[in-house]
């Protein structure tokens, strides 16, 4: 038995091998990798340096910190909270007062991080 192989053919099966991995190669190129979003640490160290610049740091104490959910608009993301606090002097609320917070913290994505609303860059995915 004998094999034979047209010219056309070998040419055919290499033109075959050679548009797949082009097609392969664009899809991977096309592919976009997103950084990862602010985490709920983020959100939290965003809350005790905001407290600390005003000054009131001392005044309230974070008792939970929680991530309800979050929104990414091109560069933004918007990080949605709950979070409760507890008075601890008579100057913002009644001493000992524990309130539920409901609020949101803009970021947005730079070369390095994101930057949140503290103007602290917070590491991709840390």
């Amino acid at each position: 038995m004998q094999c034979e192989f047209g010219l056309g053919d070998l040419r055919m099966k290499k033109l075959v091998l050679l548009l797949a991995a082009v097609m392969m190669l664009s899809a991977a190129a096309c592919q976009r990798t997103e950084a990862p979003a602010p985490t709920e640490k983020d959100g939290e160290q965003v809350w005790h340096n905001t407290f600390k610049k005003l000054g009131v740091d001392n005044q309230v104490e974070l008792v939970n910190f929680k991530k309800v959910n979050g929104q990414l608009e091109g560069d933004h993301y918007t990080l949605y909270f709950e979070a409760q606090e507890r008075y601890l002097t008579d100057n913002l609320k009644p001493k000992g007062t524990v309130a539920t917070v409901k609020a949101a913290y803009e970021f947005q994505k730079t070369e390095k991080g994101w930057l949140g609303p503290d103007n602290q860059v917070y590491a991709f995915g840390k």
